[in-house]
């Protein structure tokens, strides 16, 4: 079976979701692949995972990594899978953050965001946070499978609890749950695969955000800098967070102009 005909039958089954499949199976991207070796083989277990994407089983999950940043992460069952959305964290930390800094990824997940950023800055280092269990395991994987693993503590720690037990840090870069009760519901089947804590902010999506900026100020002072991910209809709830708490505020947009980012910084960093 020549690559072309599996590929009909693979976006017969998944739709738009077939390139990202060929990236996963064949580590290759579409154009690259000219023949399906082992035909039947491959085509049999392509289709049984295509089905299983169908049924709203994540793709990340099913081949246990996902590419992030030139990166590829592993990822697990009740760990958020990391986004190309959450890039523009990144490429923002990697241009705001003062040189030589330690930063706090606060609910870091797989570890994606520190291991993009201590990648592609050597100067800095990491204090990564998360009170999932799976998580922080994963995170220490990541980090050691990209070397990083000495320039970054990991924690497991609940972002509602005391502060004080966090080793030093200068700024926060964080993906927090940010989405709404309302909108809980409407995420779609494979969303509803990663872990619910991962992704609910509470009521008005701004738990986490109110959290995390009230203790980083505590923690810091005046120098407080904080990198959010922010949902695309969040921009003014964090501005009024910003203001409510005296920091200056930069919003960031995405490579699809969605508001994606905000800075947050106070009078040291102005």
């Amino acid at each position: 079976m020549t690559f072309s005909r599996l590929y009909r039958l693979i976006r017969e089954i998944i739709g738009g979701e077939a390139n990202e499949f060929c990236r996963y199976f064949f580590k290759k991207e579409p154009a690259e692949i000219r023949f399906c070796e082992d035909e039947a083989e491959k085509a049999d277990v392509a289709v049984r995972l295509c089905e299983r994407i169908k049924d709203g089983e994540p793709m990340q999950y099913i081949f246990g990594s996902a590419y992030f940043y030139g990166l590829e992460i592993m990822c697990k069952e009740n760990v958020l899978i990391p986004r190309s959305d959450t890039e523009t964290v990144v490429m923002t930390a990697l241009k705001a953050l003062p040189y030589g800094a330690v930063f706090a990824d606060i609910c870091c997940g797989t570890g994606c965001i520190a291991a993009a950023i201590l990648r592609n800055r050597p100067d800095l280092t990491a204090v990564c946070a998360d009170v999932n269990p799976d998580a922080v395991d994963l995170t220490k994987k990541n980090l050691a499978k990209y070397g990083l693993s000495k320039r970054a503590e990991v924690v497991l720690f609940d972002v509602f609890s005391d502060w004080s037990v966090l080793p030093d840090f200068d700024c926060v870069v964080s993906n927090p749950p940010y989405i709404k009760a309302a909108d809980m519901a409407k995420l779609p089947d494979n969303v509803r695969r990663e872990p619910y804590n991962a992704l609910y902010g509470g009521e008005d999506g701004l738990d986490f955000y109110k959290r995390i900026i009230k203790a980083a100020k505590s923690r810091l002072a005046d120098k407080t800098h904080i990198i959010f991910e922010i949902g695309y209809d969040e921009a003014e709830d964090l501005y009024v967070l910003a203001k409510e708490a005296k920091l200056g505020y930069e919003l960031i947009k995405d490579l699809s102009d969605n508001d994606r980012a905000v800075v947050l910084k106070g009078s040291f960093y102005e």
